[in-house]
């Protein structure tokens, strides 16, 4: 077993338990937000993603230092680009939803 491999994977797992708990105690909008669910739900994915790749490398003792950095650096920045995704499409559509209801409003007050 090549114990590189295994703590980098653990490290990687660490740090996605880490935003896990973040995202259930942290005060930031999107960890107390409307769609803190989502996010949650996709950290999950990501801890089972990392947690795949520690897996496989307890199971094949000659898995390479640089394909359990690779896949957990790449599981890692998918992580990161469902979140932003999350956030940034969330936030256009409240505020789309907002221009909508103010419009309907104006709509109404000049048909009076």
């Amino acid at each position: 077993m090549i114990t590189s491999s295994v703590i980098a994977a653990l490290v990687f797992l660490l740090i996605s338990i880490l935003a896990l708990v973040f995202l259930f105690v942290g005060k930031l909008p999107f960890c107390t937000g409307k769609y803190k669910s989502f996010y949650r739900a996709s950290c999950g994915v990501y801890i089972s993603g990392v947690l795949l790749v520690l897996v496989f490398t307890l199971l094949m003792k000659t898995l390479p230092v640089a394909y359990v950095i690779i896949s957990c650096l790449t599981i890692t920045v998918v992580f990161c680009l469902t979140v932003g995704l999350i956030y940034f499409m969330t936030k256009s559509i409240v505020e789309m939803a907002s221009k909508q209801e103010n419009k309907a409003k104006d709509d109404k007050e000049s048909e009076k």
